[in-house]
């Protein structure tokens, strides 16, 4: 193991809860929750990825200790990446958070596994593999290229890789559902868990509904559907010269055209159709079902096919 961290590591700057995952079921919708709290600091990089290492291992342990510049006093340290659910892509980071943080309470969440499965790949299309690029695979096709947006889905077998290390006691299991539904109750319950003041209302502004990966396709989509004109000095110039308001009706005009209707449907992730819907099922069919037991919860309807929202 890379001992880069060792060497430099303070004993005062730890992590004292980590969101350490499911990929796409409303971890960043949590964080943006807590961030509010006043007794807790979170990293100025909410992703640091750094107990993975494939990612930011190497950067040594000053690196991360320094996302907390911005602490106060009495404040409990926060991350909040997804990658430490990666296995086997991220093979170590159990071990490695167990070494250097093995008080820390860890916090996962977790969604219909077909739906998570087919968020990933969309946001692995357009946000890791191939940015940029219009969608030539369907979710199966993808996978055989990504299998890690089905290894995040396998729930039951990333949650046992943390169980060899930390106290069941450690670990807090949620689902997205429960944050929808009662977003109030579901923040309160977290707080109880890593130990702040469940009081301290995070819901007072309203429900925050984190979808950036849509917006980050909505950006694509518009910046290659405009290129061929951006490319035009006379259309740029006169482009530039529009006010925002008569730019946007004019992307909006040319996305009603066949070219435009072209480019949005290059740009959007390939639908599922039924027999990759029923093959993800019986994919994740025995994974749902010790995970239910371990939790003692029905998860009957994660073996039919999710509710479109």
């Amino acid at each position: 193991m890379n001992d880069t961290a060792t060497s430099v590591k303070s004993d005062k700057l730890v992590p004292d809860f980590l969101i350490i995952g499911a990929a796409k079921s409303g971890t960043s919708t949590l964080y943006r929750y807590l961030d509010k709290h006043p007794q807790v600091c979170f990293s100025s990089d909410k992703e640091p990825c750094f107990f993975d290492t494939n990612m930011r291992w190497h950067k040594g342990w000053d690196w991360y200790a320094s996302l907390w510049s911005e602490r106060q006093e009495g404040q409990l340290l926060a991350e909040g990446s997804t990658n430490y659910t990666f296995y086997p892509h991220a093979p170590n980071a159990p071990e490695l958070i167990h070494e250097f943080a093995p008080n820390s309470k860890l916090i996962y969440m977790m969604r219909h596994p077909v739906s998570r499965t087919y968020s990933h790949y969309a946001h692995r299309q357009t946000k890791e593999l191939f940015p940029g690029k219009p969608f030539e695979h369907d979710v199966l096709e993808f996978a055989k290229i990504d299998p890690l947006i089905l290894d995040c889905s396998d729930y039951y077998k990333q949650i046992q890789r943390y169980l060899a290390l930390f106290d069941r006691e450690q670990m807090l299991f949620c689902f997205i559902d429960e944050m929808i539904k009662d977003p109030r109750s579901f923040t309160q319950k977290v707080c109880r868990f890593v130990g702040i003041d469940d009081q301290v209302d995070l819901t007072s502004r309203g429900r925050i509904v984190d979808n950036k990966g849509s917006k980050h396709r909505d950006d694509k989509l518009r910046y290659y559907t405009t290129e061929p004109f951006r490319k035009n000095p006379v259309i740029r110039s006169l482009a530039y010269a529009l006010p925002q308001p008569c730019r946007t009706f004019a992307y909006n005009m040319v996305m009603k055209t066949g070219y435009g209707k072209k480019m949005e449907q290059a740009f959007n992730p390939l639908p599922m159709t039924d027999e990759h819907v029923n093959w993800l099922l019986e994919r994740f069919k025995e994974g749902n079902n010790q995970l239910a037991s371990f939790l003692d919860v029905d998860l009957s309807h994660w073996n039919k096919p999710p509710k479109k929202r």
